[in-house]
């Protein structure tokens, strides 16, 4: 049960304030929907009865239902009618003195027992609560972007936040049928501490030239299990957020990784802001699925992680093949073939052809299946190519994989490939927050796969693959590119050294 009737949600014109209104209108509340902005209230109020009419298509409420919740919403740009509010929940811009100063002149309007609650996703609660002359009654309250869609909202405690306060909010929460899940109040909480730097890595790696945007998007989502890809993602919530996610992130923090990448400010200047104007960082390139492939045969030189004994791909092996995979990491040259495919675990192409060359063409290509530790490989094959990898070699290299079903994408032949360069600095923050007590290892889980929409969560997914493994390949990540990102989290580095003593 709760005692909060009516609920104010301050930058109501805004998408993420815009949900918050349709969850408590949803649930039964009162709802006074603010904003200074008169006709960003217009869109929000069309979207609503488009919502709700969707709703009872799908059979998720009645038209009775639908009349009522667009009933209870009420619009307004003037910040006295959230006077009797029970609870006011905020979700402007991500500026901390535009939030004090909303909270400072709320403090003024509203009666003594209302709960003042900040969306905010990377700003202190108690530095926030500073500023509103009732530090023990304000709670943080991060909802997931689609509000309306998602269920899960991070809660947050300041210092000087009162159990009461925090229990009355969290009760709320439920009444409304969202699911509630307790952080500490530091920057990022979980799910942006540690999404903004993980979609920054993105970044960067399009930067560098690694691979197509859509390359990532299909890497992340086969390997991993994800629902959107991280490039589809960033389009989606719109390259200005994550930019200024970026600008308040990064100077709480120091954390490299948050800082804005350069190709971020310019995609920005130039307007290319992802789905709201049309162009962002997917490129609509993406080749079509062969459907023929050249035959191939196999050689070994130890057990293979992409293809273990009994595999069904193995099978498809002819004696004299028109290309020659190598299993188990080795690499013999033959310039007869299409293309001489070489198994890699942690290294590079580069390890086994040599990074120096006389500017030849080469036929060699690096593959890995991705797997988890000891899980079953995945769907996802990915081709390491060097500058001198001729356009025959990829497509001899590709068609075999894409014929036997499998995912294909193609990086250039740089450290992790593309899913352990992206997610390893992700898995090092995970174990880090998780010794911080930021939240714990199921709620962390939680959060990421319901905020997320991730089929495992990033505490689950390292054990489960093994710390020892994700020390090892953090450790040649780090040997290559010096980043600190890469460093191996100290649960990790632990499991690694009791390795070593029970040898």
């Amino acid at each position: 049960m709760t005692r909060i009737r009516k609920v104010g949600v301050c930058g109501a014109g805004g998408t993420m304030g815009a949900g918050i209104a349709l969850v408590s209108a949803r649930g039964g509340f009162e709802t006074v929907c603010y904003d200074l902005s008169e006709d960003g209230l217009a869109r929000s109020r069309v979207e609503a009865g488009k919502f709700f009419a969707k709703s009872v298509e799908r059979g998720r409420m009645s038209e009775e239902e639908r009349g009522a919740a667009l009933a209870r919403m009420r619009d307004t740009s003037d910040l006295d009618a959230l006077a009797d509010c029970d609870l006011v929940i905020e979700a402007i811009f991500e500026n901390l003195e535009a939030k004090k100063e909303l909270f400072g002149k709320l403090n003024g309007i509203c009666h003594d027992r209302t709960i003042f609650a900040s969306n905010t996703s990377t700003l202190s609660i108690t530095e926030i609560a500073g500023g509103s002359g009732r530090d023990d009654r304000v709670v943080g309250m991060h909802f997931c972007l689609p509000a309306q869609l998602m269920k899960l909202i991070e809660m947050s405690r300041g210092l000087n936040t009162s159990s009461e306060t925090f229990e009355a909010a969290w009760a709320w929460t439920e009444a409304a049928s969202q699911v509630p899940v307790e952080t500490q109040d530091k920057p990022g909480f979980v799910l942006n501490a540690l999404l903004v730097p993980f979609n920054n890595d993105v970044i960067r790696a399009i930067e560098t030239g690694l691979c197509l945007p859509e390359d990532i998007d299909l890497a992340i989502t086969s390997a991993l299990g994800y629902k959107m890809g991280p490039c589809t993602l960033l389009d989606l919530i719109g390259l200005d957020t994550q930019a200024r996610l970026g600008e308040a992130f990064h100077p709480i923090t120091l954390d490299k990784r948050a800082a804005v990448p350069p190709l971020l400010r310019r995609m920005v200047a130039a307007g290319r802001l992802g789905r709201k104007s049309g162009c962002g960082l997917l490129t609509g390139i993406r080749p079509e699925r062969a459907s023929a492939a050249p035959s191939f045969g196999l050689t070994r030189s130890g057990d293979s992680r992409s293809f273990p004994d009994g595999d069904l791909f193995l099978a498809k092996a002819v004696a004299d093949g028109d290309v020659t995979i190598c299993l188990g990491g080795h690499y013999t040259p033959d310039p007869t073939k299409i293309c001489v495919l070489v198994e890699l675990d942690t290294e590079c192409l580069g390890h086994h052809t040599g990074e120096v060359n006389d500017g030849a063409p080469s036929n060699a290509v690096g593959f890995a299946r991705y797997r988890n530790g000891g899980d079953p490989p995945s769907n996802l094959v990915e081709l390491a190519r060097q500058a001198s990898t001729t356009d025959e070699a990829i497509a001899g290299a590709r068609a075999i994989f894409e014929v036997a079903g499998f995912d294909v994408v193609v990086c250039s032949d740089q450290p992790g490939r593309i899913v352990d360069r992206l997610v390893r600095p992700k898995y090092n923050d995970a174990l880090r927050f998780l010794d911080e007590g930021l939240a714990s290892a199921a709620d962390m889980d939680k959060i990421c796969c319901m905020g997320l929409g991730y089929s495992d969560g990033p505490i689950e997914r390292v054990v489960r693959g093994g710390l020892v493994r994700h020390h090892d390949i953090c450790h040649a990540l780090h040997e290559m590119t010096g980043l600190a990102g890469y460093w191996p989290a100290r649960a990790a580095v632990v499991e690694k050294s009791r390795e070593g003593a029970n040898r």
